[in-house]
Formats: structure tokens, sequence, C-alpha cells
């Protein structure tokens, strides 16, 4: 997979990312309670609704995996295990956090990784605690071979 890279911290972002489905999810099931309570139709569908925004939540967790190796940092797909991007650590011009009231509220945040050469950038979305995952990528590119 990784080849003679060593895996030094990986991870998918936090479900707290996704609190948005979730209120929509707690809204429909509500709904769906007031329906049954009042004897309406139409129930059965804002329960399946609920449940299928529930399993769009939790794959759209694991659709981008985050690896930061001995040698780079990369975006994989969590289905297919294919890189979408990666930027090699001697390539890594800053890695910062962005971070608005909200996801800070959350504890959660995005780690950008900005390339010197070409202006790309890996952007790992929702993280728990992204002041780690920023010092863990940091301390990668201070001990990288030469």
């Amino acid at each position: 997979m990784f080849g003679k890279e060593t895996i030094l911290w990986e991870g998918y972002a936090a479900w707290s990312q996704f609190i948005w489905l979730y209120l929509i999810v707690a809204m429909m099931m509500v709904r769906a309670a007031l329906l049954v309570r009042s004897g309406a139709s139409g129930w059965g569908g804002w329960l399946v609704g609920a449940v299928t925004l529930l399993g769009t939540a939790a794959a759209l967790r694991r659709w981008g995996r985050y690896v930061v190796t001995s040698r780079r940092v990369v975006l994989r797909n969590g289905w297919t295990g294919r890189d979408i991007q990666s930027i090699e650590h001697q390539e890594i011009r800053e890695v910062s956090i962005k971070q608005g009231p909200l996801a800070d509220l959350m504890g959660i945040g995005t780690v950008v990784i900005q390339s010197r050469q070409d202006d790309a950038v890996i952007q790992f979305r929702g993280l728990l605690d992204p002041e780690d995952v920023t010092q863990r990528i940091q301390a990668a590119l201070v001990r990288r071979p030469v």
C-alpha cells in the first residue's frame, strides 16, 4: 500500500463534521413521530429518509482517509484505497488550520497543507483536534530523511 513509507498518522473526518445532517435527521424523526401520534399516513417515508441520511453521513465520513507518512501527506479515497492527492514532505510550503466559530466550539477544524511548486492544496476537513494533526505533520517534516 505505502511501500517503504511508514504511516505516522491516519484518520477520517470526525462525526461532528456532519452535525448538520444529524439535525436534519432529528427533525425528520420528530416529523415521523408526530405523524404516527396523530394517526396520519406518510410517517414511513420520513423514517426511511432519516435512516438514509444517517447512512449518507457514515459514507461521507469514510470517503476521505487522511494519511501522514514518513515521505508525504496523502488524501486517499476511503472506499477504493486510491490516492486522490499527495504532497511530498520536501514540497510542503505551509501547514495551517482553518476553523470557524462553530467548528472551534465543536473542537474540529480543517488542516490545510500547501505545496511550494504548483500551489496544490490538500485539506484534511473536519478533524477532531486539528492542532495535534498539524504538530504531527510538522514533526514529520523536521525528521524527514535527507
